[in-house]
């Protein structure tokens, strides 16, 4: 059974409350310094864990590091004060100025900054109360797997000529923590900050000649839940720090067991709702003056008479402009009513002058208008059908113009338009009816299909159905890709366009006469103004929209297989549900991007999966190695049957990400495959349930006074006899040179 402070389910239970963001991360009120004299008569050494993410320092003596702060410097000139500020620690989140100027002592996990190191070592022997001109308790710090012995001397340097150490002593993190463990025999996995380890221990010592590690750690998660948040939020309205982004990580991440069918399984917009962790950020609310019910009442009042108002101004206009239409021809009606008492040049005369017609047929004409189109409102404003429109008669048409003054041949050429236009809409008409009588014969020939093969007629529509939302999308693609000047569709119309006119400057005007080329009689060649144009074919794609609802409604009507989440508004509502799930977490409240306090959110739910996994598939996002559990498995293997059913007995696990729920379940899922069939496997985390981040320096602090320890510190005499970067060997340290 595994031991460690992690539950063994799938997918940890989401968390309804948002996590909040601190607003002020570094430390309100200062540590006050450890009294070092309350330790006279105990022979306590000083404890260091100088870790590329944290510096954990405090005497072996007490049950836990006295420091604890992560591992930033700060150093910049206050030009307000004129003063040299120091930061140490998660304060250099402090101001803007301490963040600009942050800086590690560590370039990956490797220790170059010398200066950096002292700041922080100035800043450990302060807090612990040293008051003496040297350093008179043994150090014990941890360094990396492998440590290049250029760094080693650079702390080496500054402990033994700065601050005058008795005795120094050097091990790995790791192989710290797991001699709590009181194993001989098992694999220490650290998941670091910079980078990962993979180290075997055989009767109670390292074997660093076949160790492993990984270029991926806390820091590159980090690093990358950033990014994915930037991603998905591209206008998030503050910046998100990469110390942010480590605090969402750790708190809000976890390993899925099964990555791939844990993806799969959030393909479900309930459970991709489910998981959502919602992370906010400090925001100042704006004063806004709330409205009492009665003041709302009253608003929407005003807002409802504003609309009866304009409702009534709109039919006076049109019962105004109705009204003037009938008195402009009653007046037409009365002085065409006069024609007879007048003479044809006197008429026409006084026709000219008071009206905007030269002749007699023009105002009989639009006297004759005039009333059809009062009628057809009068007829609307009643709610009654159209009048049937009469035949009219053209006696002019079929009469020769020899026999006509000239005032009927010109009545003739406009009754011969009228004849025309009658003609054509009767045409229409009898296009109508006879398209109404094949649309029918069609519904009948289906619905006798229907009644036939229900299987058949449903699978055309479904293709049917499937062709046309492919056209539509087909569309809306290309809309887009005209949009984008650099997309191929764009192009082809540039180039188009440029043929075109490179052919009109050496094709010549075409003379009166001349013979035409043809060019506009295929559907073709207006396809080249379409294209030139970016004609969106709004006719085709209105006709395919009718198409697709009335498949979709017969579909829905007689076949019982058929759902409304198979249409292309349920389909498109299933998509836009999963986006909404992905970004807004599916909330059932619609976003208000006025609401200050929602635009300050961060919705977290595939990315609280996909960031850790990168340390079982680092090659996801670039790493090319294997991942941690992938190269266990083949340092286990690496070893006889015997070694290894000892070293399965305890794979130890520590670090900052070893906090990260459901990893050893994942450890279990990733190794068990690898490994011989029913090995017995035991994979533990902190002893005790602790904290996996503090096992180091905990299990350094017990080391440090075993007699083993105590044989392996470097003397100052021993520094200035060989150096250094000379070593002692013992069971958690690296090897000498």
């Amino acid at each position: 059974m595994a031991i460690g402070n992690h539950a063994s389910s799938s997918t940890p239970p989401s968390q309804s409350s948002p996590i909040h963001i601190r607003d002020t991360p570094y430390d309100a009120q200062p540590q006050p310094a450890f009294n070092y004299h309350s330790l006279d008569g105990q022979d306590p050494s000083i404890c260091i864990d100088n870790g590329a993410h944290s510096w954990r320092a405090g005497f072996s003596s007490t049950a836990s590091p006295y420091i604890d702060r992560t591992n930033l410097i700060a150093r910049y000139k206050d030009r307000k004060h004129g003063n040299n500020v120091l930061v140490f620690g998660q304060d250099v989140e402090a101001d803007s100025n301490s963040r600009s100027n942050a800086r590690t002592m560590f370039d990956g996990d490797l220790l170059t900054q010398a200066d950096l190191l002292e700041c922080a070592l100035d800043y450990t022997f302060c807090k612990l109360g040293i008051d003496t001109p040297k350093i008179e308790t043994p150090v014990v710090m941890t360094e990396r797997l492998a440590n290049p012995l250029f760094s080693r001397a650079l702390t080496s340097e500054l402990l033994f000529e700065l601050y005058n150490a008795p005795a120094v002593t050097y091990g790995i993190d790791s192989l710290f923590a797991f001699s709590r463990q009181r194993h001989d025999d098992g694999l220490a996995i650290n998941l670091g900050h910079q980078s990962s380890t993979i180290i075997p221990i055989l009767g109670g010592k390292s074997i660093p000649s076949r160790a492993k590690r990984i270029p991926w750690g806390g820091a590159h998660a980090s690093e990358l839940m950033l990014k994915l948040a930037q991603l998905k939020y591209p206008s998030f309205p503050v910046k998100v720090t990469p110390a942010q982004a480590s605090f969402m990580y750790r708190e809000t991440c976890y390993f899925a067991t099964d990555y791939d069918e844990e993806l799969r399984s959030l393909a479900d917009p309930d459970k991709l709702s489910a998981m959502t962790k919602i992370v906010q950020f400090p925001f100042a609310k704006p004063e806004v003056s709330e409205k009492t019910e009665a003041e709302l009442a009253a608003a929407l009042e005003r807002r409802k008479e504003q609309g009866r108002r304009l409702q009534e101004m709109q039919a006076k206009q049109r019962a105004e402009k109705l009204a003037a239409k009938m008195a402009e021809l009653e007046e037409y009606r009365l002085l065409l009513s006069e024609r007879p008492t007048m003479k044809k040049a006197e008429f026409v005369s006084r026709l000219v002058e008071t009206t905007p017609f030269e002749t007699e047929a023009e105002l009989d004409a639009w006297i004759k208008r005039t009333e059809i189109e009062i009628r057809k409102k009068q007829r609307k404003d009643l709610g009654m059908d159209e009048e049937p429109e009469e035949e009219p008669s053209f006696p002019l048409v079929d009469r020769p113009d020899s026999e006509l003054t000239e005032d009927e041949v010109k009545e003739k050429r406009r009754q011969r338009l009228m004849k025309a236009g009658w003609e054509a809409r009767v045409k229409l008409r009898e296009e109508k009816r006879k398209e109404k009588a094949r649309l029918e014969e069609e519904k009948r020939r289906e619905q006798e299909e229907r009644e036939t093969n229900l299987m058949g007629w449903t699978l055309k529509l479904k293709d049917e159905q499937e062709a046309v939302m492919l056209r539509i999308q087909e569309r809306k693609k290309l809309r887009a890709q005209l949009g984008d000047r650099k997309s191929a569709a764009s192009q082809s119309r540039m180039k188009s366009i440029a043929n075109l006119a490179a052919e009109e400057k050496t094709t010549k005007k075409r003379k009166k006469g001349e013979d035409d080329d043809g060019f506009g009689q295929n559907d073709s060649d207006w396809a080249v103004y379409r294209e030139i144009g970016g004609d969106d074919e709004s006719d085709a794609e209105e006709d395919d929209q009718a198409l697709l609802e009335s498949i979709e409604t017969r579909l829905l009507q007689y076949d019982p297989a058929f759902t409304e989440e198979q249409t292309m508004l349920g389909r498109a509502e299933a998509k836009n549900k999963l986006i909404n799930a992905f970004v807004r977490g599916g909330s059932d409240g619609k976003f208000d991007p006025e609401d200050v306090e929602q635009s300050h959110q961060l919705h977290l739910n595939v990315e609280r999966v996909r960031v850790p996994e990168t340390w079982f598939q680092p090659s996801m996002f670039g790493v090319d190695s294997a991942g941690v559990g992938e190269i266990a498995g083949w340092v286990l293997n690496g070893f006889e049957e015997e070694e290894r059913k000892r070293l399965m007995q305890c794979i130890f696990v520590t670090g900052g990400a070893a906090n990260i729920p459901n990893l050893i379940p994942k450890l279990r899922s990733v190794l068990t495959p690898i490994l011989p069939f029913r090995a017995p496997l035991k994979i533990v985390s902190s002893l005790d349930g602790g904290d996996p981040r503090l096992e180091a320096w905990r299990g350094m602090a017990e080391w440090s006074v075993t007699e083993e320890a105590k044989g392996a510190r470097v003397t100052r005499q021993e520094y200035d006899e060989f150096g250094g970067e000379w070593l002692k060997e013992h069971s958690w340290g690296n090897v000498p040179p």
